[in-house]
């Protein structure tokens, strides 16, 4: 039974194995002369172990592959994940691969790429490390460690981090072509949000997750109607920004009403109000005030997006002296630009401004933004926020649109939360959508019961419950959109509200 997708690699559960797991060689896989024993099932026809290199996937049970030849491949990591791809694309994401007979340094890489099975095999040859294999004089139980160690960091969705750290250039090399290629196979596997992401290497800058993020401000990002001046700050250690020292000083000295936007990697740019939707308020990096070249050109290429996509009548930057390499680009744009913490002088520069917009309308208009960023540009719902006020306190607050609740936003992982009125203009588009068979729902929605789901869906999401366009219920997406569709268990939406019958 399915349990947890993170991006291809998945935890599943059966009455004959889990997965991601460790074959043993005598125990799990038995070879006696042209026999052949898989988890005490014999198959007829003989495999050769290792597979003979002219053998293609062998089906081992219904959802079971044996992939042969990946040591081969291995020789060329850019031709082994066009393969695995293709492979996956042809049999489906839901199904179990083994890969015997690998080095055990490469399992994390290999379960991130979508592997569920290996063995011991390797590692009665050599002994084994992070960081490659020799020849040893008997069986370390290397394997063993890496494989639980693997399981252990998809459960706490820390895989990614993982099998940045694996030592090894073929390990590296699949990664880093699994990101430059395929990141739409990857992204729409990957969660919508996780509860940490820790930025520790350099392909860091290249996750789904951090590429989803620069692609949606893209793509969907609109500026407040407040957003004439520009202040461009740094980030904090703290998250969500506005919460850490630092943020909360310049804010108390900003003068006039700021279109505050923050420089930061590995995300390239934060404005204010989406600081606290993923990845914004659950990254983090390590600090030496130090930006690597990567780094800088992220930085670079969103900043310059920013002030080429809107054109602001005033632009301060309150930057530390470490980002003195965004200098050309703020003088190319007439900004003012104060280095360090010259807190007195940032009171000053943004005084001058003397435009102020109330509170209550800052925050409805970043509610408007918010949206868009969530659902995309959703022409009936944005016309509806333009008319919509907020209750309550920020950051737990309802956006009302003539009495009536449109929106909650939750404060823990920044998103709007779906209501009725909500639910329907969603529903309405064909977007964020779930469809199911003629029934209404009582509970949550299970896989078994979908017929349908719109591919913007990705686990985490707020969506709408239909069937043939009739609202049935609104809740939380606890599968993307293809396992949704094509598995037969597992838990598909998590069921907030739904429609009385």
């Amino acid at each position: 039974m399915f349990k947890k997708r993170f991006g291809l690699a998945k935890i599943t559960e059966s009455s004959d194995i889990s997965t991601p797991s460790l074959l043993r060689i005598g125990e799990d896989i038995v070879i006696e002369n042209d026999k052949f024993f898989f988890l005490g099932k014999e198959y007829k026809r003989p495999v050769l172990y290792p597979p003979d290199v002219h053998q293609t996937e062998y089906p081992l049970g219904e959802d079971i592959y044996l992939v042969p030849n990946i040591n081969t491949l291995l020789r060329d990591p850019k031709k082994f994940v066009d393969y695995t791809i293709l492979l996956r694309s042809r049999l489906g994401y839901d199904k179990i691969f083994y890969a015997p007979g690998v080095p055990p340094h490469l399992i994390p890489v290999l379960v991130y790429l979508g592997y569920d099975l290996f063995d011991d095999s390797f590692s009665k040859l050599y002994r084994c490390s992070l960081t490659g294999c020799r020849k040893g004089e008997s069986r370390d139980r290397f394997a063993e460690w890496i494989m639980r160690e693997t399981l252990i960091a998809l459960e706490n969705d820390a895989l990614r981090e993982l099998a940045e750290t694996v030592g090894d250039n073929t390990a590296r090399a699949i990664l880093r072509y699994l990101d430059l290629k395929y990141y739409n196979t990857v992204e729409q596997f990957f969660p919508l949000r996780l509860e940490k992401l820790n930025a520790i290497t350099h392909d860091s800058l290249y996750r789904p997750d951090v590429l989803r993020w620069i692609k949606r401000l893209k793509e969907r990002y609109i500026f407040p109607e407040y957003a004439k001046h520009l202040l461009l700050l740094p980030c904090s250690a703290r998250k969500p920004y506005s919460e850490s020292r630092t943020h909360r000083e310049i804010i108390s000295a900003v003068r006039s009403t700021m279109h505050e936007v923050i420089l930061t990697s590995p995300l390239g740019l934060v404005p204010r109000e989406l600081e606290r939707f993923y990845p914004a308020q659950n990254y983090d990096i390590p600090v030496i005030g130090h930006w690597y070249e990567e780094e800088k050109c992220i930085i670079r290429e969103m900043l310059e997006w920013l002030l080429e996509e809107h054109e602001y009548e005033a632009i301060i930057s309150y930057l530390p002296e470490s980002m003195r390499f965004l200098e050309d680009i703020l003088e190319e744009f007439g900004a003012v630009a104060i280095w360090g913490r010259d807190l007195g002088l940032l009171a000053q520069e943004t005084k001058k401004l003397g435009y102020r917009v109330s509170r209550k309308k800052v925050v409805t208009e970043n509610m408007r933004v918010l949206s868009a960023f969530q659902f995309g540009k959703n022409d009936v719902l944005m016309d509806l926020m333009s008319d919509a006020t907020v209750r309550g306190r920020f950051p737990k607050i309802d956006v009302m649109v003539n009495s009536e609740r449109l929106f909650t936003h939750n404060p823990r992982n920044g998103m709007l939360t779906l209501t009725k009125l909500s639910a329907e203009i969603i529903a309405s588009t064909g977007n964020y959508t779930v469809e199911i068979d003629d029934f209404m729902p009582q509970g949550d929605i299970f896989a078994v019961g979908v017929i349908g789901a719109s591919d913007d869906i990705r686990c985490g999401d707020e969506v709408a419950v239909v069937h043939k366009g009739e609202l049935r219920a609104w809740g939380t997406a606890k599968m993307c959109a293809w396992d949704m569709v094509n598995l037969q268990h597992g838990k598909a939406v998590k069921i907030r509200g739904r429609v009385k019958s």
